[in-house]
């Protein structure tokens, strides 16, 4: 048998309900957010909101490590390596989630956070991680609460699109890839670096590229004021309290709330933009999120001795 590894001291009671309350303030600004883009896009198109967005956090979490940690002295495959993820996790994938957003009702978009940890187990096999029985179960019960969500978009009159859909499905996928990715780069280089520079580098082609065709003229203030809202808080606020959460309650107990994004998204996209799903779609978005929850429940310990 491998030598025990040293037993990490238990956080403070404090410590752990103040970790709580901040994973349950992620979740909250991550269901919101979805709700705030597809609003802010009634008023801004979608490369003037990822612009603003992208400008505002990157700024700020670059800071916020090379104060904490100085400047990286990566070597150049460590540097590449963290923008190519960076590329995948923000450029590409902020460009088909608003695009998807654009195309469906706000409910259905915030279910993207139900499908990312869905799809990491399987993209995970392909890397040669391994799935328990408990995750395939939870992983095939999702997937049927999707299925399902593919077929009524072949209803008549019914608001979820299978266009739409199609847009947030790929975007999930470039989220579940750059999770998966994070993981060995954050264990690598830091946390805080990894998510700084992914997102700093990452973001660079979208803005060479989006920054010369930005039309701003006669946006309300207002609007602006929510893309600084959306950038610092589901990017920078939330990022912050879910990666104390993880480090304080551990990564099992934290992902479990992650299944809370898309239930806050679907209840705000009622009230404040009055969406009207019909019940079906909710009945999908429950099989989905419950099997996602089911999916990244934490294992009992096993016990000690025997």
């Amino acid at each position: 048998m491998s030598a025990a590894s040293p037993v990490q001291p238990a956080a403070s009671a404090a410590a752990q309900r103040s970790a709580l309350l901040g994973v349950i303030l992620t979740v909250t600004l991550w269901g919101g957010n979805i709700v705030l883009l597809k609003a802010l896009l009634s008023y801004l198109d979608a490369q003037s909101i990822n612009a603003g967005r992208f400008l505002v956090a990157g700024v700020v979490l670059v800071a916020l490590a090379v104060r904490a940690h100085g400047w990286p002295r990566w070597p150049a495959r460590t540097w590449l390596a963290v923008a190519g993820v960076g590329l995948l996790g923000n450029s590409l994938f902020q460009t088909l989630f608003l695009t998807g957003i654009n195309l469906s009702p706000a409910g259905v978009a915030g279910l993207v956070n139900g499908v990312v940890p869905v799809l990491v187990l399987p993209l995970g096999l392909l890397l040669g991680h391994r799935v328990t029985v408990k995750q395939a179960g939870g992983v095939g019960v999702a997937f049927l609460g999707l299925l399902g969500l593919l077929l009524l978009t072949r209803q008549p009159g019914t608001p979820v699109s299978l266009v739409g859909l199609g847009w947030l499905l790929l975007a999930a996928t470039c989220w579940a890839l750059y999770t998966l990715f994070n993981r060995s780069l954050s264990a690598r280089v830091g946390a805080l670096p990894f998510v700084a520079f992914s997102l700093g580098l990452g973001c660079l082609p979208y803005l060479l590229l989006a920054l010369p065709h930005l039309h701003v003229r006669g946006t309300p203030p207002l609007a602006w004021l929510g893309v600084l809202a959306s950038g610092l808080g589901a990017n920078v606020v939330a990022y912050l309290a879910w990666a104390r959460g993880a480090q304080v309650l551990g990564a099992a107990r934290t992902s479990v709330w992650n299944t809370l994004a898309p239930v806050i998204a679907l209840i705000l996209s009622a009230l404040l933009l009055h969406e009207h799903l019909p019940l079906p779609v909710w009945l999908a978005a429950g099989v989905i999120l419950g099997g996602a929850a089911w999916a990244n429940w934490p294992e009992r310990p096993a016990p000690l001795g025997g």
